[in-house]
């Protein structure tokens, strides 16, 4: 588990770099479900990315 990033001589939670992380696997992913027409079946296709880019996150974070 990540500590606290220094960046410049501020810290930031480690949440962050999470974030940072997950932001172009989503992307990826978001792009792929587009080009298949996934998201033409999909009934709210914003909460679906919402909750897409949390499941991605919550793979991402280590568990303690």
């Amino acid at each position: 588990m990540l500590k606290e990033v220094d960046l410049a001589g501020v810290y930031v939670a480690p949440i962050v770099v999470y974030l940072l992380l997950a932001t172009p696997i989503f992307l990826v992913c978001r792009w792929v479900l587009a080009r298949l027409g996934v998201l033409a079946f999909v009934w709210h296709p914003a909460l679906f990315e919402i909750a897409l880019f949390g499941l991605i996150l919550a793979i991402l974070v280590p568990r303690p």
